[in-house]
């Protein structure tokens, strides 16, 4: 089986209009909401309609918001070094780590997230998918020489 010399991804690949970590914030806030309105009330109705109202009024700011701050980010590791490209409407930012300077990483494969932290700074990752998540932990342990 032939090594893998980079890895690439790019987030957000899909037209997801929510990450996993926001879908489950968003939920307990509207069951919360459900639930102080239904104690508040005594009407069910009145919960389910807030709750509800809650979730779509989110969900229409987070499409305007996404519309207006267009966000990319472009990551690239090879052997040598961790390279990440992050792109707004308006700003393009660039950072270059060596993976020797590479101390500690963490990666959270339910929100498929986590962070790089070097001897300069600390930074983020996001993911589209568990297989990225996998496939750039798995060449950060072949290539870094302290495993975390």
């Amino acid at each position: 089986m032939a090594t893998t010399q980079k890895v690439e991804w790019k987030f957000p690949q899909k037209k997801s209009p929510l990450m996993k970590i926001e879908t489950v914030t968003i939920s307990v806030i509207a069951i919360l909401i459900f639930f102080i309105s239904v104690m508040q009330t005594d009407n069910i109705l009145s919960g389910i309609l807030l709750g509800v109202s809650f979730i779509v009024l989110y969900m229409v700011l987070t499409y305007i918001i996404q519309k207006v701050r267009v966000m990319e980010e472009l990551y690239h590791i090879n052997p040598t070094h961790f390279h990440v490209t992050r792109k707004t409407r308006f700003k393009k930012t660039s950072e270059k780590v060596p993976l020797k300077t590479v101390k500690f990483h963490k990666l959270d494969k339910f929100f498929l997230g986590g962070y790089l932290l070097s001897e300069k700074a600390k930074h983020l990752l996001f993911f589209n998918t568990k297989k990225e998540l996998e496939e750039f932990e798995h060449f950060l342990k072949k290539h870094t020489k302290k495993h975390t």
